[in-house]
């Protein structure tokens, strides 16, 4: 079932999960706000207009930042060249990357296309040069 999701959508829909988590954190966080407002100054709180106050988990995975933009181009430039004339799969390159091999694929479908010296050899299969 989950199999013909395409790898760009599951991403997709993991970063709205993600931002829909953070916004509800903060509406949270504003009704905290709002009811200790109301109790220092004695307003009585209605509690079928109040929004449900829940405690979101905390992250237990661990924090990913960000790279800079263009990093994963220069690492995987960097190692094509290293590899020589016979290339580099996307597999090694995603085990000597430390990158799932899903971000090489979409990488060369999209961004490795326009970049000048990257050829394919095979069945995800890149080299740099002739």
């Amino acid at each position: 079932m989950l199999r013909n999701i395409p790898s760009s959508t599951l991403k997709q829909l993991v970063r709205l999960s993600e931002r829909k988590e953070a916004l509800m954190a903060q509406i949270q966080e504003i009704d905290r706000k709002m009811l200790r407002v109301q109790d220092r100054f004695g307003i009585p709180s209605r509690d079928d207009q109040a929004a449900p106050l829940t405690v979101s988990r905390t992250r237990t995975g661990p924090i990913r930042l960000r790279s800079k933009r263009g990093a994963l181009k220069e690492k995987i430039i960097r190692t094509l060249r290293t590899a020589g004339k016979k290339g580099a799969t996307v597999g090694e390159l995603s085990k000597k990357l430390k990158v799932p091999s899903a971000n090489l694929y979409v990488w060369f479908n999209g961004t490795g296309r326009s970049v000048n010296g990257i050829k394919k050899i095979g069945v995800a299969k890149y080299r740099i040069g002739k």
